[in-house]
């Protein structure tokens, strides 16, 4: 099964408007979204971090590790997203191989992003 069929017919699917906060920087974290249609921006202290469209994927980091958000998500066009809570996001990471997959993907990338970031700014190249 892809990821996206996944959430083919979720129960629980909130909708935002363009330019609505999902969640803050620092807010207590109680589930993760997959973005059905539209796109979202991740930022920190205001600077861009990155963005997901369709089929992407935030707040999970803190579904791993219980902590507070990292970064504050903004709606960058009208959106439709999936909301995992906690228990959710751990009975699909242990029972779907395509789920366990996609994140370890994400994750692996964005720790590749922070990595060439901090080097960056060490380095300077």
């Amino acid at each position: 099964m892809k990821f996206m069929d996944l959430f083919h017919d979720w129960d629980d699917v909130v909708e935002f408007e363009a330019g609505a906060v999902v969640f803050s920087e620092r807010d207590p974290a109680d589930a993760m979204y997959v973005v059905l249609s539209g796109e979202v921006e991740l930022t920190l202290h205001g600077e861009p971090l990155g963005a997901e469209c369709t089929g992407g994927i935030f707040g999970e980091m803190a579904m791993i590790n219980s902590a507070t958000r990292s970064a504050t998500a903004t709606t960058l066009t009208k959106v439709r997203l999936a909301r995992l809570e906690r228990e959710q996001f751990r009975n699909f990471i242990s029972k779907n191989s395509d789920f366990s997959l996609h994140v370890m993907a994400v994750l692996a990338n964005r720790l590749r992003a922070v990595d060439k970031y901090i080097t960056t700014k060490i380095i300077g190249n």
